[in-house]
Parts: C-alpha cells; structure tokens; sequence
C-alpha cells in the first residue's frame, strides 16, 4: 500500500514562526491521541481532504447527486457483507453512530478479532479514501480498519493509522490557529479538488476555463484542446 506523504512542513514552520515572534520556546511535537472520537471535531469525510489540502471548502450536494450516491453506496455495502459471511465473519453492526462519527460496517472474524470497515462505491480506491478510513481508527489494538468497495478489501496496517492521526492533529493545529493561510494553502489534488468549492484556487479557476473550452469545442464538433488545471 502506498505509503501516506502530506507535508505538514508549513504547519510547524508557522507554528515556530509565531513562537519567537512571541519570544517564547517553541515546543516540542506532540504525539497526536490515537483516537478520532476525543480529538477531532470534524468528520473524518472532510479531515481527510483538508489533511491532503488545508484550503479545501465542501462543494454543496443537490438532491440528485445524493440519490445516485447512497443508492451505489448500499450496494457496495451488500457485496462487502456477502463477500465477509462468505468468508466466515459474523456481521455486528450497520452504520453504527458513535461520538459523531458512522461506522459503515463492524464485523468479527472467525478468531474473534474485530474488524471496522468504511465502504465506497468508487471502483478505484484512493489516498483520500484510505485516509478517511485510518481516521475511525479509535486506538484498539484488537480492531482491523478495513477500506473496502465492491470488490476488494484493503486493510490499514497500524503504522498507517497512526500517522494519519498525526497528520489530522496537525492539521487541526494549523486550521484553528493559522485561518487565514490556510485559505490559500493550495494543494492540488484531482480527488480532492473535483470536490471543493474554493473559489480562491487557481486551480479550480483553471479547471473551469478547461471545461467551458472543450464544452464550446464539443458543441462546435472539435476536439478538447485544453487539459484541466492548465
């Protein structure tokens, strides 16, 4: 599995900066709680994407949209039960609600060991989704973090969630302290930016002018000229 790279480098540059602005001691990085529910206050959907790009703001979702979503979303909860029952799991729990957060799916393997799984409809499983499953992670050591679609299951080994963790309290750190950069620290990242509605970006600007090019192109019988993000 793809190893997690964010670099928080502009978080403790800024955080030293304030610190001898102030005359005071910098102090020493902190190992961030292991557990999402005590130390996180935003949903491990969005903390995942503002770990990758501290700037990003959700774009809205109409009616449509959510309807097309939660209904790919129930069958790909189907088939990762059935896959499991197969397999010899016991299922515990359906979207389990606990302290904010939702747990798709709870299930204890044949050796009794438990197993918390966040599901997707998407067929490719990306850095966001992993993140956003390490986020659920609550410190149990007896418990599998598992991300899984409709055909695979992916489980997060415990160095991973545990520098997740230590991304998401940086982050956190930065967002509560440092706002306003945080607006324009721009990180460009397709699954990231397909979903944000930060009109400050560059990027996203870029984005838009690509598409209403090859829109124009595609209505004149042309072909698209112009890559999105350029």
């Amino acid at each position: 599995m793809a190893r997690l790279e964010v670099n928080t480098s502009c978080f403790r540059t800024a955080s030293t900066a304030r610190h001898k602005a102030k005359g005071t001691d910098v102090p020493t990085q902190r190992v961030a709680p292991l557990s999402i529910r005590r130390s996180l206050r935003l949903s491990p959907s969005k903390m995942a994407r503002l770990i990758i790009c501290p700037a990003y703001i959700p774009a809205p979702f109409n009616n449509e949209d959510r309807l097309r979503f939660q209904g790919l979303h129930a069958i790909a909860m189907l088939r990762v039960i059935g896959r499991h029952l197969k397999q010899g799991f016991q299922l515990k729990s359906v979207e389990r609600s606990e302290n904010r957060v939702r747990i798709d799916l709870e299930f204890q393997s044949p050796d009794g060991r438990g197993r918390l799984h966040e599901v997707k409809s998407a067929r490719e499983l990306t850095d966001v989704h992993k993140i956003q499953a390490a986020l659920y992670w609550d410190g149990d050591g007896n418990h599998e973090v598992v991300l899984s679609n409709g055909s695979k299951d992916i489980v997060l080994p415990r160095e991973y969630l545990e520098k997740v963790h230590r991304e998401a309290e940086a982050t956190t750190a930065f967002l509560r302290d440092f706002p306003d950069e945080a607006t324009i620290a721009f990180r460009p990242n397709p699954a990231v930016c397909r979903y944000c509605a930060n009109d400050q970006c560059t990027f996203l600007a870029g984005r838009l002018v690509a598409t209403i090019v090859n829109e124009v192109k595609a209505m004149e019988g042309g072909t698209p000229s112009v890559k999105e993000g350029q």
